[in-house]
């Protein structure tokens, strides 16, 4: 969309941005792995892993229906 001008229409999302932040924390806690006190590390972030997956899923479906009238007529 940023190549033929249209960027303004795929604009980023809140739920973009909420699903890096999700993936970003997950990757840490799965890379740290011991507990945080009483936080299960690995557990949550197993749990943001899925939260940012079902967020991409989301956010690649708002982008795909922003964008579909151009892509569908060029």
């Amino acid at each position: 969309m940023a190549q033929i001008g249209k960027h303004g229409r795929v604009a980023v999302s809140l739920v973009g941005k909420i699903k890096t932040t999700a993936q970003m924390v997950a990757v840490l806690l799965l890379l740290y792995r011991e507990p945080l006190g009483f936080i299960p590390t690995l557990e949550v972030g197993l749990g943001l892993l899925v939260v940012a997956a079902v967020l991409t899923l989301w956010s690649m479906l708002h982008y795909l229906t922003a964008a579909w009238s151009v892509l569908r007529h060029g």
